[in-house]
């Protein structure tokens, strides 16, 4: 993991405490169009800094010319995956001049200075400012989302508020896409069996009685069934709309992890070309295989639990590794719900010999 060190340790300490987080993490997407800037806009601004000269205009392959980015810090368990959202109020000063440097000269994109014990990790995520509301004596209100990544190379301000110099990462797939795709089922599959575990061990809690095997068994051969996993996005979506009217009951994770790959999907504008010829026709295109890459590691309620793995995720730009390091992870994740649900039958029948 790499770091960009800064020279004054004050602002490590103190500038998280000069804006609010008003909300947790979101991943439900707006669909209405916006008059506010994008990260196209950003990109296609030049900025002038030593040593680029006339390469400014570098293609993608070479990770682009450097940008001007302005750095909201963060702690680094807070970090944004691709779509994730946060709403922030802005109060103090230097972070209002901070909004306005961002609106007028940046495109509406700020950047997560992710503050460590070593100083702001290198690879920053880059956030489109989605909507705001001024307010008098309340500051500003602002909703960032996630719409990409860059690598920090330097930190050319810190008063009165961060300012860096970046290049925008994007990632790199293999000739052949069908380890990625490979890969990419068994994490659907994993999510799978993650919500069946889940679901036993919450009907574990209210009722002691209930047939482990059976359940289980029945909730993955339905989840399998449902070839609306990818497919009928839109539809989903429509149906959504219609059962928040209604009623709405907490999504499982496999539900979770269909949201969270809709939205990457959706806020993607990396524009990927696949060079593979071998890949199967029915298998994932690149897009596919990175929104599955990062809705893996956007499943967990409190998304602080996962903030090791998702560093590592932001930081890797093969997407190949990207989906080997969420299985892992989705491996260790079942493994420890076995294993507390071998605890809870243990008991269930500790309790039963007793009662006889």
């Amino acid at each position: 993991m790499r770091f960009v060190v800064l020279l004054s340790s004050a602002l490590l300490v103190v500038p998280c405490c000069s804006f609010v987080a008003t909300n947790p993490i979101s991943l439900s997407r707006q669909q209405q169009p916006s008059a506010l800037f994008d990260v196209s806009e950003w990109r296609d601004l030049m900025f002038d800094y030593p040593g680029t000269g006339d390469d400014r205009r570098l293609g993608r392959e070479q990770d682009g010319p450097p940008k001007s980015i302005c750095l909201l810090p963060f702690p680094y368990n807070e970090v944004l995956l691709q779509g994730e959202t946060k709403q922030l109020r802005l109060y103090e000063d230097r972070f209002i001049k901070l909004f306005e440097d961002v609106m007028e000269n940046h495109g509406g994109v700020v950047a997560m200075a992710l503050l460590a014990d070593s100083g702001i990790i290198q690879t920053v995520p880059l956030c489109e400012v989605e909507a705001y509301n001024r307010m008098d004596e309340f500051g500003i209100f602002v909703t960032i989302r996630v719409v990409g990544r860059a690598q920090l190379l330097d930190v050319v301000q810190q008063e009165p508020y961060i300012k860096g110099c970046c290049t925008e990462l994007s990632d790199k797939f293999p000739p052949n896409l069908e380890m990625p795709n490979m890969l990419a089922d068994t994490i659907t599959d994993a999510m799978v069996t993650l919500s069946a575990l889940e679901h036993k061990l919450d009907q574990i809690a209210e009722d002691p009685d209930t047939e482990v095997d059976e359940e289980m068994e029945r909730r993955i051969n339905v989840a399998k069934l449902d070839d609306r996993f990818f497919d009928d996005a839109e539809d989903d979506d429509d149906d959504d709309e219609d059962d928040d009217e209604a009623e709405e009951p907490a999504m499982d994770r496999r539900r979770r992890f269909q949201q969270a790959y809709r939205v990457a999907l959706d806020t993607d504008t990396q524009g990927y070309v696949s060079s593979s010829q071998d890949s199967n026709e029915n298998g994932r295109a690149p897009k596919e295989l990175a929104a599955v890459s990062w809705a893996a590691f956007m499943t967990e309620h409190m998304s602080e639990q996962d903030a090791t793995y998702r560093i590592q995720a932001m930081d890797e730009t093969d997407i190949f590794e990207r989906l080997k390091l969420a299985s892992y992870m989705l491996r260790e994740k079942r493994d420890r719900l076995q294993k507390q649900l071998n605890i809870a039958n243990m008991r269930n029948k500790s309790k039963e010999d007793d009662d006889d």
